[in-house]
């Protein structure tokens, strides 16, 4: 490849086509949608129409969806092999221009080939050692110049081959698909997504598992203009990556949401039963946050992450972190999911929280965040899931998220002061719990605890950021906060004098054994065992509500803006 070639070449067409596949490939994504919806389904419902005819209908109907399905992966997959190449060449051409620029400057003749010729000088005032030492030197640069640009050349090179292979695979599936042949191309696609991370790899993007403190190094060197195509182009990784400035994050997750939100419908469209169901919160959940990003509520809702994997996730921030001086991440706990139960209860939450602090001390700035970054325990009816929320798996698996969220937001604030309050409800009171437990501790200033059935250790000094900042909130009717020790034989009843009461994840948080600072609580109506066999747990979720909660939700603000001793105490059991 010739200088002039990548020099000349205008690889943003390229990105141009990639787009314009992608609106292609959606509107497959609609089809196949509307397939499913107005003719399948109907069809597949009992008491519409039997018999052989109605069999061999739904047979047939099945088969085109499916058809359509892969017809749009097979779209999508050249979208982003057309994308990724445009942006790759791109990116070499850039360090082409940026070579041939220096050289330049420095006086250098760059040839079309790639040989670089040093400037010519007088020699003839110079001694011959000088003049030996000088010809050493602008040959050591004019080498160096060419070793950048040779650099630069090769790899556009190599991605030309690469991508023309990949564009290949996509032809010759084409053509088999025009044979009738609509088997899911799994190489081709497998290259498409391969080639996608490998290029944000090229662009220098640290690998999944980097600190947020690397991430946000990575960003902050990417100029304004390459930063926004990767937000346009790649709005889920950047979007849910810690250690992204939270407006880059809402950007992105802001136009991830309704490609998202199409492919739940096209999977919902050809799904049944219990995955059918799954897909429908997720669906409505994403609604849910739609409309809660349109309510123009103050402070204004940030998204900082939303995915389908496991029961859903969502990260909703309720002011800007990255400019707050306080800053608040509410994990919730049993029976959460992605759902519109999540995106109008649990999100209300996050916002009664910065309302109420704004409201009460408005002197200083604070955001609020909902984080559902994990799979809490399910209680289902009379049935708990798996017994999930008698271990503590689901909280060790999310703890290190927690972590890594929350050093995302010390590694992308204005200040890198914020004050930082970890807020558990529930199971979620666990998964703070093990996040204090991970290597380096939790990275916030107070911990609160409400609901809790148990934090995983015996005293609130075990949670690392000192025993007078962690603050628990018990009401008396919650049957959770009162469950009784997983060993029944360890159990001793609160008030004892013989020691502290066992809660089943540990010491009960509410214990007077435990420590930390006890907050008043409305008591909740209380519906006994029989709302804890049945889910029927009405004052287990009172502690953010304005009304209902009594002084929890004040309490909760106040230590939120680093106001601990504005609570109001009660004594603990």
């Amino acid at each position: 490849m010739r200088i002039s070639e990548l020099r000349d070449a205008k690889p943003l067409l390229l990105t141009d086509a990639g787009d314009a596949w992608d609106g292609l490939a959606e509107r497959f994504t609609a089809h196949a949608r509307d397939f499913g919806r107005y003719l399948r389904r109907p069809i597949e419902q009992e008491g519409v129409w039997g018999g052989m005819a109605a069999e061999s209908a739904a047979g047939r109907f099945a088969r085109m969806q499916r058809d359509l399905t892969v017809a749009k992966q097979e779209l999508d997959g050249v979208g982003t092999v057309l994308r990724t190449c445009g942006e790759e060449l791109a990116a070499h051409q850039g360090r082409l221009k940026e070579a041939i620029a220096d050289a330049a400057g420095a006086g250098y003749k760059v040839a079309d080939s790639g040989v670089v010729t040093a400037p010519t000088i007088d020699l003839g005032q110079l001694a011959p050692g000088d003049v030996a030492k000088i010809d050493r030197q602008h040959a050591a640069r004019a080498q160096e110049y060419a070793d950048r640009i040779g650099e630069a050349l090769r790899s556009a090179q190599a991605a030309d081959r690469e991508y023309a292979a990949a564009i290949k695979l996509f032809t010759d599936a084409a053509k088999r698909c025009a044979k009738g042949d609509w088997s899911a191309g799994l190489l081709e696609l497998a290259t498409a997504n391969g080639l996608n991370r490998e290029l944000l790899s090229e662009l220098g993007m640290p690998q999944k598992g980097a600190s947020p403190e690397a991430v946000q190094e990575w960003w902050t060197g990417l100029s304004p203009s390459l930063q926004a195509e990767l937000i346009h182009d790649y709005p889920q990784q950047i979007g849910n990556c810690d250690g992204i400035p939270a407006v880059d994050r809402d950007k992105a997750n802001r136009t991830y949401l309704p490609l998202l939100l199409s492919s739940l419908e096209a999977d919902y469209a050809r799904a049944g039963g219990d995955e059918a169901a799954a897909l429908k919160d997720k669906i409505d959940g994403v609604k849910g946050i739609q409309q809660q990003l349109e309510r123009g509520r103050e402070p204004r809702p940030y998204l900082l992450g939303i995915g389908s994997e496991g029961n859903g996730r969502a990260i909703v921030s309720f002011g800007n972190p990255d400019s707050s001086k306080n800053v608040s991440a509410y994990v919730p706990g049993l029976n959460t999911k992605l759902s519109e139960h999540f995106a109008s209860s649990d999100v209300d939450r996050a916002w009664n929280v910065a309302h109420a602090a704004n409201k009460m001390y408005p002197d200083t700035t604070t955001a609020s965040i909902v984080w559902l970054g994990y799979d809490a325990p399910q209680l289902d009816g009379f049935k708990w899931s798996a017994t999930d929320v008698m271990r503590e798996d689901n909280a060790k698996a999310g703890a290190p998220a927690y972590d890594s969220f929350l050093n995302g937001i010390r590694a992308t604030h204005e200040s890198g002061l914020p004050h930082v309050t970890a807020i558990g409800h529930s199971y979620g009171s666990l998964t703070v719990g093990q996040a204090a437990q991970q290597p380096g501790g939790i990275p916030a200033d107070d911990v609160v605890l409400v609901g809790s059935p148990g934090v995983g250790v015996d005293k609130a000094s075990d949670l690392g950021v000192g025993d007078g900042h962690v603050y628990v909130g018990a009401a008396e009717n919650d049957q959770v906060s009162n469950l009784p020790t997983s060993n029944l034989l360890e159990y001793v009843a609160p008030g004892s004098e013989y020691g502290p009461k066992k809660n089943w994840f540990g010491t009960d948080p509410a214990d007077n054994h435990f420590g930390g600072r006890h907050f008043s609580v409305a008591p909740g109506r209380d519906t006994g065992l029989a709302g804890l066999v049945t889910g029927d747990l009405p004052a287990h979720s009172i502690y953010f509500g304005p009304v209902e909660g009594g002084d929890s939700l004040n309490n909760i603000a106040s230590v939120v803006v680093g106001r601990g001793d504005k609570i109001q105490t009660v004594t603990p059991r």
